[in-house]
């Protein structure tokens, strides 16, 4: 008996007496087949009910020689989209590459080569840097993904050389001289509460702004949730940024200024929708992203700091960590990084007095290297090293009055 292809059903005869069919209709995201079902208490009866279910089978179903790379980015994107949990912005951005890759959509799956891809990247020179970088990860990712499913062989974009970053602008954050100048400035403002538990906490300014009063169990603050650009509340970063952070006892006396003064305020108000906020407006609703960054450029100039956005409080945050002492590991977890490394790639900004304490003169280089293997041959009788001090700088936001 020939054996029945990619589409065509198995019909048996389960344990109970009863008989079932399925057919398979296409693939999920992890490979699995996806099938669908009948049954019948004859095998004619099943038959019949598969051949009705037959004409359907091919949908859903990769045929690699047939699929264009067109048609596969639309399927990994929409597959990506649903099993990730992917924002609506990313989901924009995607749509943004499809458009991008517009002149490769027509090219078969299996005939895209590397020089194809870099010719395609040649006619990008006019977008910026990072468009042209995104827009490539986007399709070596989605690449990747044929590849485990079996619908190439190899990904031809690992052949070609990303585009170059070109010149990236550092991250800014304060050193903290410029954070206590802020906070003394910024005490008597509304929102001096927000920017010093996020100074505090290195938290998201999304996540800072969706926090709610439920949230907040003592020692512990649960992140749960993000407030998003368009003002709808969803899902955090990653999986990892939805835990417990532990907050130490000048937030914890800070928060609970902040509710007394939030219930007095709450009281006053001629209208107040409540919804839970720890930081909301004057009226409870949530506060938006450009109001808290247009108050905080107010502060930042009235206290003659350099600007930072919301984002830059947590840069701010992981530098005065690193500074006072904390590990990679630890400053991840108050981040929640699942990589240490990511903390010391991005966020950890070399200060001016950083870098002063680093030129040190060679007798001072010499002794230290001594201390630590316990030698000194290679220090001169009659040249005294220079003592070297090493200065922590400790931050703690003030409570509010």
């Amino acid at each position: 008996m020939p054996r029945r292809g990619k589409g065509e059903g198995s019909i048996f005869q389960r344990k109970d007496g009863r008989w079932a069919a399925f057919v398979t209709v296409g693939y999920g995201p992890d490979g699995k087949q996806q099938k669908r079902w009948v049954y019948g208490r004859t095998r004619r009866e099943v038959a019949e009910r598969l051949a009705r279910l037959l004409p359907k089978a091919g949908y859903g179903v990769i045929q690699p020689s047939r699929l264009r790379l067109g048609e596969w980015l639309e399927r990994y994107s929409a597959e990506h989209t649903r099993t990730h949990n992917i924002r609506a912005s990313t989901v924009a951005k995607y749509q943004e590459y499809k458009k991008r890759l517009a002149p490769l959509a027509q090219v078969p799956l299996t005939r895209l080569t590397p020089l194809a891809i870099r010719s395609f990247l040649a006619d990008l020179a006019h977008l910026s840097p990072s468009t042209r970088r995104q827009t490539f990860q986007f399709l070596r990712a989605a690449l990747r993904d044929a590849v485990r499913m079996g619908l190439i062989e190899s990904n031809p974009a690992e052949a070609v050389d990303p585009p170059s970053g070109g010149r990236v602008r550092p991250a800014q954050a304060w050193t903290a001289q410029d954070a206590a100048r802020f906070l003394e400035v910024a005490r008597s403002h509304r929102l001096y509460p927000m920017f010093a538990f996020m100074l505090a906490t290195g938290l998201r300014i999304g996540e800072t702004l969706a926090l709610q009063w439920q949230d907040w169990e003592g020692e512990r603050l649960w992140i749960r949730r993000t407030l998003l650009l368009d003002g709808s509340f969803g899902p955090t970063k990653t999986r990892h940024s939805q835990a417990a952070l532990y907050l130490d006892a000048d937030t914890q006396a800070l928060l609970a200024a902040h509710r007394q003064t939030q219930a007095e305020e709450r009281a006053t108000a001629k209208r107040w929708h409540e919804h839970g906020l720890i930081f909301p407006t004057e009226v409870g609703t949530p506060i938006t992203h450009r109001n808290a960054a247009r108050a905080l450029k107010v502060l930042c100039q009235k206290a003659g700091v350099p600007y930072i956005s919301p984002h830059g409080l947590r840069h701010t945050y992981t530098s005065l960590a690193f500074q006072a002492g904390l590990s990679p590991k630890q400053v991840a977890d108050r981040l929640r990084h699942a990589d240490p490394s990511l903390a010391l790639r991005i966020y950890q900004h070399l200060q001016e007095e950083d870098r002063r304490r680093a030129a040190l003169n060679l007798d001072t280089l010499l002794h230290l290297h001594g201390e630590q293997t316990g030698q000194n041959g290679l220090t001169s009788d009659n040249v005294k090293p220079q003592k070297v001090t090493s200065r922590k700088a400790k931050f703690k936001p003030a409570q509010t009055g």
